[in-house]
């Protein structure tokens, strides 16, 4: 089998998506690419990482340097298959996400986000300045595309419906919603701090707006 790649395209991914385009109709390699799939070993992959950071230090430059290339790469393909997922039936969407995130280690990605979080700690010890501005673009840039791609209108509409339908069911006291609300109350009762420190930052600048 050949495989024809323009010259100019230097990009892996572009190769392999046109070598993928051929060989995806070859039943030996369906079966392979599965065999492989179900291979997929996580718990050794810390053992990959290891041998990446300890075993050659050129090495190791090399994937930190294309680390964002790879990062970037995941985020496309997240974004791109969940625009396609959208056009699924949701019975059949809703049984897909149910197996994916029941399938997650809820383990290794506590384990995950708590070790970025001590690494970040770690950092506040230096000379942050720069990190902080990266930090600050990249959450403006995501905060953009994720208000563009998620449709924020339309989920302030839902939101704003939700809010509706639950304030007329608040209003009856032999509800769920009030049941719900006023065993809601009761705990903040019993919690005076977490109103003083979560809810008043949360409520003030509402409550102001409407007073003006």
């Amino acid at each position: 089998m050949t495989v024809e790649i323009d010259a100019q395209t230097a990009g892996i991914i572009d190769a392999l998506d046109r070598i993928l385009k051929q060989m995806i109709r070859t039943p030996k390699f369906k079966e392979t690419l599965i065999v492989l799939l179900k291979s997929i070993d996580p718990p050794a992959v810390r053992g990959l990482v290891r041998t990446i950071f300890w075993e050659d230090a050129g090495l190791l430059l090399s994937v930190l340097g294309a680390l964002p290339s790879i990062v970037n790469a995941l985020f496309e393909a997240v974004a791109e298959a969940a625009s396609q997922i959208q056009s699924m039936p949701p019975p059949l969407l809703q049984d897909l996400l149910s197996r994916i995130v029941g399938g997650i280690d809820g383990a290794a990605l506590g384990s995950a986000a708590g070790g970025l979080a001590s690494a970040a700690g770690a950092l506040q010890a230096g000379d942050g300045k720069y990190l902080s501005e990266s930090v600050r673009s990249l959450r403006e840039e995501a905060v953009g595309s994720f208000r563009e791609a998620a449709g924020i209108a339309e989920l302030t509409e839902r939101l704003e419906k939700w809010m509706g339908e639950v304030a007329s069911r608040a209003q009856e006291e032999t509800t769920k919603t009030r049941a719900l609300l006023d065993a809601f109350g009761e705990a903040l009762e019993k919690n005076p701090e977490f109103v003083e420190r979560v809810m008043r930052p949360l409520v003030s600048p509402l409550l102001d707006s409407g007073q003006d």
